[in-house]
């Protein structure tokens, strides 16, 4: 029993990061918004989307999906800040 202790952190060590991460959600919510109102203002224009915001909101939403699964228990690794970034390309 003991092991178990040692393997998962207390659950109140889990509190000020899940504060963190749900503020940061939000802000990625948000960002969501701003990139997707200025991608589709740029493929009005440009006739094709932008090359960065779609490698920026791949990464997003891979940072969204590592946060809901520390957030929802399914994993104990918690993503950036505590990590780095992820990468569009993976």
């Amino acid at each position: 029993m003991d092991n178990e202790t040692t393997e998962r952190p207390s659950r109140w060590g889990r509190l000020i990061p899940m504060i963190v991460l749900l503020i940061c959600f939000g802000l990625a919510e948000a960002a969501l918004y701003i990139i997707a109102l200025i991608q589709f203002i740029w493929t009005l224009v440009n006739d094709e989307p932008n090359e960065q915001l779609i490698d920026f909101g791949a990464s997003l939403s891979k940072w969204v999906a590592q946060d809901t699964r520390y957030l929802t228990y399914v994993t104990e690794e918690k993503p950036f800040p505590w990590a780095s970034w992820p990468n569009a390309k993976d």
